[in-house]
């Protein structure tokens, strides 16, 4: 008895864990909500005298992330982007190219090289799987009447992302050159992805592997410049839950109480 007891102890003290972080990165770019899954657990030697099973506590088979969407805050910085639609920025760190990361914090910047860059470093990748490099300065356009030499060489001026992911550079002013394309990655399964800190998640065999393509492409979204992404964490029922979880903990530790009160006056 006191066995199963401490199993409910363990799961209540576990979706207590799950909740306070839900509620601790309610503002943060991009968070995705976790859910504790619990099942009952029987005995598979213990059977009553009707043929039923003995109930022998309870397990968290798993801790799933939740993959709905979040609201859209404005921000108004051409880099900041934020996904309307169920795909995940796709992210490679140079000193582990092997492994890309995912993510949907859209909080990217330029780097020295012009390598659009999220807050570690990471690269952000495109619909055909490599590195975003925006040049600082152009030589020159191509237009319909061939390729069109500036002279000197015009620096970047701005950059505008659009809903498709691509990417609009103007040089000297006036002069747009395409340079680019954002890609979103889908899952077979999103929800199971695993993280691995700083809102960053690899695929798993549970989630299958990431297929990278351009946005708006088999329900990928679309993307928002000048936007992020806010958290999808539900103040209200995560504190609501938290309570539960409290509740489920007090009543245990009562029956622990209980129990362990019994046996010592058996003894």
């Amino acid at each position: 008895m006191i066995s199963v007891i401490r199993s409910g102890m363990d799961a209540a003290l576990q979706n207590l864990d799950v909740t306070s972080n839900n509620i601790a990165n309610a503002r943060t770019t991009g968070f995705k909500k976790r859910e504790a899954n619990f099942v009952d657990m029987y005995s598979t030697a213990i059977k009553t005298p009707t043929g039923g099973r003995i109930g022998v506590g309870v397990r968290t088979p798993e801790i799933r992330m939740m993959q709905t969407q979040g609201n859209l805050k404005n921000t108004d910085q051409a880099l900041d982007l934020a996904i309307e639609g169920n795909g995940m920025f796709a992210l490679r760190n140079e000193a582990n190219p092997n492994s890309d990361l995912y993510t949907r914090d859209g909080s990217f910047g330029l780097n020295t090289d012009g390598v659009i860059v999220n807050r570690e470093g990471y690269s952000l990748l495109s619909a055909g799987g490599q590195p975003i490099n925006v040049p600082m300065t152009s030589a020159g356009v191509l237009t319909a009447n061939g390729f069109q030499e500036f002279n000197p060489p015009a620096k970047l001026t701005s950059i505008a992302i659009i809903k498709d992911g691509s990417i609009e550079a103007t040089y000297g002013g006036t002069n747009i050159v395409t340079v680019g394309k954002v890609g979103l990655a889908s899952f077979g399964d999103p929800n199971r992805l695993t993280p691995v800190g700083a809102n960053l998640f690899r695929s798993s065999k549970a989630s299958g592997a990431a297929v990278l393509a351009e946005a708006t492409i088999e329900g990928r979204g679309k993307i928002h410049s000048g936007a992020l992404e806010m958290a999808n964490t539900d103040i209200t029922e995560e504190l609501s839950n938290m309570i539960r979880a409290q509740q489920a903990f007090s009543g245990s530790s009562r029956l622990l109480q209980a129990e362990t009160e019994m046996v010592r006056k058996f003894v």
